[in-house]
């Protein structure tokens, strides 16, 4: 299970950051107050120890210093010594570190105390080396601290997400039992996914109770339309309208079985290999009487066969909306429909798509041409949820040559 970005790594990260503030913010204090000691005792002792040294130089006597203490004092004084400001000083030399106090004699003479040997350079140091310790250790503990809590407070919500994802709200009892947040939203999950399954087994029913109630009145119009075909072969203006009767149960005898398949999950329906150069002439043939009238070509372009993996229902119900869509819309000009391996592109010289309309082309309701009294906006949404279903992909494509292009592309 992929953990970059997770709960508990974010907690961990929350624990080991405020570790290392408060360490460093500690260390900082720590290493400060040092440093002040540092100039108030080691400074106080240095010049309490030069002005004893002067006061024996004035009286005759020599100086009593203790080992690693030298009084420099007017010429002796070294080069580097003579710039130094009055008061106490910590200087870093290349090989060692000295503690200087400098001042002035009554006389206007320089001074300069200096500690070659000062043990508080080597405590600073040890409790530099402790405080950095100190601070690891910390941030170590702290990540520690953070993933053991987090681990138990995470391990509930783990458990819930686990539960949803599998499908499987039941396994998550105890996280759905607890009084805080995450008992809340276990159950709200467990709420909305009963509202959900209860929502989709009243949509099966629906839609399996509508298709049989319709599959039985278009079989008796089928027959009706056969038979009236039989006894109407001698006179052709009926026989074009019993025709049309029977060509139009065929295709809403169609449509409910595309509609009973789009219902069902696509795992559950198999997806048999089918040729799709046969049912694209098939749907260009029922949208030809769509052009009676008009001076518009439908032409065909498909180099060789192609084959797809889908439900031919479903297929042909995608392919049949986009070219209704053209042959409603286009009044003079030329359809074309160029099939290759890749997709199908279906291409018209119309009015084209307002540019406010394509931005939501494929949403319910939503029509190309807003003056139009026929069609519902459904074509293209159904389109869309077809192409989803089947693992397909439609796009409208932009068209230097106006009209409407419009691309479906097949899995690979």
């Amino acid at each position: 299970m992929k953990r970059e970005g997770s709960l508990r790594g974010r907690v961990v990260a929350a624990f080991t950051l405020v570790a290392i503030a408060v360490g460093v913010f500690f260390a900082f204090v720590g290493f400060h107050t040092v440093e002040q000691v540092e100039s108030r005792l080691i400074g106080a002792r240095l010049g309490e120890l030069a002005q004893w040294q002067l006061q024996r130089l004035r009286a005759g006597q020599e100086p009593a210093l203790p080992p690693g203490l030298r009084l420099y004092l007017g010429e002796q004084v070294p080069q580097a010594l003579r710039q130094l400001p009055p008061g106490f000083h910590d200087i870093d030399g290349p090989a060692t570190t000295l503690d200087a106090f400098a001042g002035t004699t009554d006389d206007g003479r320089p001074y300069v105390l200096v500690d070659e040997e000062s043990d508080f350079e080597t405590i600073e140091q040890e409790l530099v080396s402790r405080l950095a310790t100190g601070l690891l250790a910390a941030v170590a503990l702290a990540a520690a601290l953070g993933w053991a809590v987090a681990g138990r407070e995470i391990a509930p919500l783990t458990a819930l997400a686990e539960a949803v994802r599998h499908k499987r709200l039941d396994a998550a009892a105890p996280a759905l039992a607890r009084d805080d947040e995450i008992g809340v939203l276990g159950r709200a999950l467990a709420a909305h996914t009963a509202e959900l399954q209860e929502f989709l087994h009243r949509e099966r029913l629906f839609t399996g109770d509508v298709s049989h109630e319709l599959r039985t009145p278009l079989t008796v119009i089928l027959g009706a339309a056969e038979v009236l075909g039989a006894q109407c072969a001698d006179r052709p203006a009926l026989l074009a309208t019993v025709e049309r009767i029977h060509r139009t149960a065929q295709d809403t005898a169609d449509r409910v079985g595309a509609l009973l398949l789009l219902s069902r999950a696509p795992q559950a329906i198999s997806a048999p290999r089918i040729a799709l150069r046969p049912l694209v002439e098939r749907e260009m043939e029922r949208c030809r009487p769509l052009l009676r009238g008009r001076g518009v070509e439908l032409a065909l372009d498909a180099p060789g066969e192609v084959w797809v993996f889908a439900q031919p229902e479903l297929a042909a119900m995608a392919i049949g909306n986009l070219l209704r869509n053209a042959c409603l819309y286009t009044e003079h000009g030329r359809i074309d429909i160029r099939l290759a391996p890749v997709g199908l592109d279906v291409v018209d010289t119309g009015p084209g798509l307002p540019p406010a309309v394509r931005a939501q082309l494929f949403e319910r309701f939503v029509r190309g041409d807003a003056q139009a009294t026929s069609g519902a906006g459904l074509g293209l949404a159904l389109v869309k949820r077809i192409t989803e279903h089947l693992g397909w992909s439609v796009e409208l494509v932009a068209s230097d040559a106006g009209g409407s292009h419009f691309r479906l592309r097949f899995p690979g």
